[in-house]
């Protein structure tokens, strides 16, 4: 049963850090081209950017 958990907690993580980020971004995408229509690209591409920092900020903060 140890396994499985670790297993399991394993494959989430893994999920999220692939395809959470694409699902996030296509979701602030469609936000953004809703809400505000004028700046969506900018905007998205902010939120990338801030993606690419929010990882590296992890990376070095976990890393072993």
């Amino acid at each position: 049963m140890r396994f499985l958990k670790k297993w399991l907690k394993e494959e989430f993580v893994l999920f999220l850090w692939g395809w959470g980020c694409c699902l996030s971004i296509v979701v602030f995408a469609m936000f953004a081209v809703s809400h505000f229509p004028d700046v969506a690209i900018e905007l998205t591409g902010l939120f990338i950017l801030f993606l690419i920092g929010f990882h590296v900020f992890l990376w070095f903060k976990f890393k072993k």
